[in-house]
């Protein structure tokens, strides 16, 4: 494939487009140029696969098939678009991209920073969801413009006219700040001859990934072709992977990342799945990574629980996950007990036992903040919960009394520096006691879209070393608290959801642990199963006093049991709480399945439970 009319030549795409701490400088290609390179230089290579499960009207059984694209395809896919896009706007208007989790998801991405346009990542409207977070985001980076597929244009046009707040419009939008409405898959093949390389710098913002809003409003954080090329650099120095499977959803910055941009920048094969066919069959996750010979994989924690309760038998035998170097578990908490169960489960089926491994990120770092080598697998230590909660992480014997099991997240990323602030001031801390994690490096982005004041709250510009030096910024405050310990990175909470009673610190995590697996005991003895559901714990001023309050989410088995019984349960759970944690639960509540608020990255809010709460909302 030769360079189009008005591209640059090769030395020009390769742009040095920053430098990694402590190294020598890298001469990284922006995301565009290496799509482009893979396509002229490997075109049949596959880039994306997706295996969807679709029901087939004359059987009414649910059938597999999968849709696979090479480079080149993809690149005239996205060379169409983007030369539509570039008739239409100027460089930097914001698009919003509202497709399902599908291949013209990945065209719609692509084609806005071929174009030179800043993407929004979002997902299609669903009939069980509601359109706000999506009203909120447009209206927070106001798109000209919003990419979707023809199967959701009824579903999506019906969002815009929400926004509109008319009965109706037509496709081309108007001049009161409603988007205009592409469908991708409707754009001619021919219009790629029309696309035009556009002047990228390395400060250019890419995309805007936007926060899940787990402890206030979502913010659009400001990734720069910079961040994302370094980042991408960092996971390849890390695991440079052939085969990359996955089924977290685009919009959140863990799948578009390492299901996007970084298997695509790095000429790999990224097969996805979409979140839905997950959660109907688990599953499929495996069998995908199992079919396709994957190397690489990622998921949530609590993915792992589901795998382990959902696939069983003779599915588990049909298995062979001997190809899975590195199963890349983040998102949310890492429990050293669901990773085991999960790895011994499928040891059978050549699951390596060092496979499954913690890591740590954030979107304000374009994702990776830290991992261990690959091939060390999970590694945990116990600690004296009462020093944890004192702000000291002081290791104990396995099997002690009152410990807690916290995994390793690892050592920094390439070129990332990560310090623990005290409390109170903006000294950085000693290993082993426990802050807010601070985090450095060229792949953290440099705020929010139009959040001055949130910006400077959540990005310093300095920190003070232990020793009194001062380490120039700047500084992502991740909100996370944690330690470290011998250089690897410890995560602990949330510094926000911390909850203090009678002035002694509680981290929600491991009470709400504590009370996951006490349910679970409970429901296998009330219904012969395992309930499953999350928790939630937090604190509420009640009597003018912080009080500690819980709810529990259990199946219709539990919450129908006879009174006594339920009673029983409540006691029990209870006196776990009292007896890990040395603290008294004002008020414990059963909650139907699903119940609980969460993000759309399925985190609990916190925040959201305590208002409901007092508002007296929950549903029983």
């Amino acid at each position: 494939m030769s360079p189009d009319p008005g591209e640059p030549s090769e030395d020009v795409i390769e742009t040095a487009v920053g430098t990694v701490r402590g190294s020598e400088p890298l001469r990284l290609r922006y995301l565009p140029d290496s799509v482009r390179l893979f396509a002229r230089t490997a075109g049949s290579s596959p880039a994306i696969t997706f295996v969807e499960y679709g029901m087939r009207r004359d059987t009414g059984r649910r059938e597999k098939s999968d849709r696979t694209m090479g480079y080149a395809e993809l690149d005239e896919r996205v060379r169409s678009v983007a030369a539509v896009l570039q008739r239409r706007y100027e460089p930097g208007d914001r698009v919003a991209v509202l497709c399902p989790h599908e291949p013209g998801y990945v065209v719609a991405f692509l084609a806005c920073l071929y174009a030179g346009l800043v993407a929004v990542p979002l997902y299609a409207p669903e009939a069980l969801r509601s359109n706000e977070r999506l009203r909120s985001v447009m209206g927070d980076c106001a798109p000209r413009c919003v990419l979707t597929t023809s199967a959701v244009r009824s579903s999506v046009q019906r969002l815009l006219d929400e926004m509109r707040g008319t009965g109706g419009t037509d496709d081309t939008g108007d001049a009161d700040g409603v988007p205009d409405l592409v469908c991708v898959d409707e754009v001619a093949a021919d219009e790629a001859g029309n696309w035009r390389r556009p002047r990228m710098a390395p400060d250019d913002v890419a995309y805007l990934q936007y926060t899940s809003g787990s402890t206030g409003a979502p913010a659009g954080v400001r990734v720069t072709h910079l961040n994302l090329a370094v980042t991408n650099h960092q996971i390849r120095a890390h695991w440079p992977s052939s085969v990359i499977a996955s089924w977290v959803p685009f919009f959140h910055d863990f799948g578009l990342v390492c299901g996007i941009t970084n298997p695509l920048g790095a000429g790999a094969h990224s097969v996805n799945l979409s979140p839905m066919a997950f959660v109907q069959d688990p599953y499929r996750w495996l069998r995908m990574i199992s079919d396709y010979r994957a190397d690489w994989s990622v998921t949530p924690s609590s993915s792992l629980v589901q795998c382990v309760r959902r696939v069983t038998g003779e599915r588990r035998s049909e298995l062979d996950l001997s190809s899975l170097r590195l199963l890349t578990i983040a998102a949310e908490p890492v429990y050293a007990e669901s990773t085991e169960a999960f790895t011994s489960a499928f040891a059978a089926g050549g699951l390596s036992p060092t496979a499954p491994t913690p890591c740590y990120g954030l979107a304000e770092a374009t994702l990776p903040v830290s991992a261990p080598p690959v091939g060390e697998g999970m590694t945990d230590r116990c600690f004296d919960r009462d020093a944890l909660a004192a702000g000291v992480a002081r290791e104990l014997p396995p099997g002690s009394p009152n410990t807690v099991r916290i995994v390793s997240c690892g050592t920094p990323s390439l070129g990332v520096s990560v310090r623990i602030r005290h409390p109170e001031d903006t000294g950085a801390l000693p290993d082993g006691r426990v802050g807010e994690i601070w985090v450095s490096g060229p792949n953290v982005a440099d705020g929010y879209w139009n959040r001055p004041d949130r910006s400077a709250a959540v990005f310093a510009k300095h920190l003070v070393e232990a020793d009194g030096d001062l380490l120039p910024g700047p500084w992502l405050r991740t909100g996370d608290l944690g330690f470290l310990l011998q250089g690897r990175v410890h995560v602990v909470g949330r510094a926000k959801d911390m909850i203090i009673v009678r002035g002694r610190n509680h981290y929600p995590d491991d009470i709400e642990a504590t009370v996951q697996a006490a349910r679970d005991s409970a429901s296998r003895a009330v219904a012969g199963t395992a309930s499953e559901g999350s928790a939630a714990a937090f604190s509420a001023a009640i009597d003018g006093e912080e009080r500690l309050v819980v709810l529990v989410e259990a199946d219709p088995a539990l919450l129908s049991a006879a009174g006594p019984e339920v009673e029983v349960i409540l006691r029990d759970l209870r006196q776990e709480i009292t007896r890990h944690h040395g603290l008294a639960a004002h008020d414990l509540v059963l909650v139907r399945r699903g119940t609980l608020p969460r993000t759309t990255s399925g985190k609990i809010r916190r925040g959201a439970c305590r208002e409901q709460y007092l508002r007296g909302e929950l549903a029983h």
